[in-house]
This record gives C-alpha cells, sequence and structure tokens, in this order.
C-alpha cells in the first residue's frame, strides 16, 4: 500500500472515529436529559415507564455497537501504522480495496468474514 492510499484509508478512519464520538455523546447527553426530565425517576404515567426502559436499553445497545466499531478503528489505524493494515487476519490474503472503502475497519476478507459468520467463531 503506498503513502497515498494510506493516508486515504487514514482519513476514511478518522471521519468515522469523529462520527461515532459524535454519537456516544449525543447518547450521553440524551440519558442525562432524560434523568432530568423524570421527577426522581419515576415516570408520570405508567406507560412512560415502558418507553424509558426501552429507551434506556437502545441507548445502551447503540453505545456498545459504536465502542466496539470504535476499537476496531482503532486497530485498524494502529495496523496502518505498522504496515498490515489490509490484510486479512484469517487467511493472510489482501482484503480487496473496495470492501475497505466501504468498511475501513474490516479484519476480514468477505469469504473468512461468511465463514465466521456461518460457523459463529
Amino acid at each position: 500500500m503506498n503513502k497515498k492510499e494510506k493516508k486515504y484509508y487514514l482519513n476514511l478512519l478518522l471521519k468515522e472515529k469523529e462520527r461515532i464520538l459524535k454519537t456516544i455523546g449525543h447518547l450521553k447527553e440524551d440519558a442525562l436529559g432524560d434523568k432530568k426530565q423524570n421527577f426522581g425517576g419515576v415516570p408520570t404515567h405508567i406507560a412512560d415507564l415502558g418507553t424509558d426502559e426501552f429507551s434506556r436499553d437502545l441507548e445502551i445497545n447503540l453505545s456498545n455497537s459504536e465502542g466496539k466499531i470504535l476499537k476496531l478503528i482503532n486497530e485498524a489505524i494502529e495496523k496502518l501504522e505498522n504496515g498490515t493494515y489490509g490484510k486479512c487476519e484469517r487467511c493472510g490474503k489482501n482484503i480487496p480495496k473496495s470492501r475497505l472503502t466501504a468498511l475501513p475497519y474490516a479484519k476480514y476478507c468477505i469469504k473468512c468474514q461468511k465463514e465466521i459468520e456461518k460457523t459463529g467463531e
């Protein structure tokens, strides 16, 4: 991978990282806002209790998913720095550039990713 390509993928990774950090920040702000709206944590109507629980669960799940992607992005940035970026961690072959453009933090080529999903590794 040449310097121009490395710079391109680093830029993609940094943009995605920024997007995720903003999303996580908004989730935290929303969670704090919900706490301020509830007086003593008790909903004003019983139906609101279910909605509040659903919202909190959704925010936690989104936050966990975004956190996992953030970890993958950081690993991909490290790989760019040490020269292993774009190599499948399973078979060692080059990950197609089209896949890296769509998913710059991809760890596996499409074939290996499908096998992993099929076998549940």
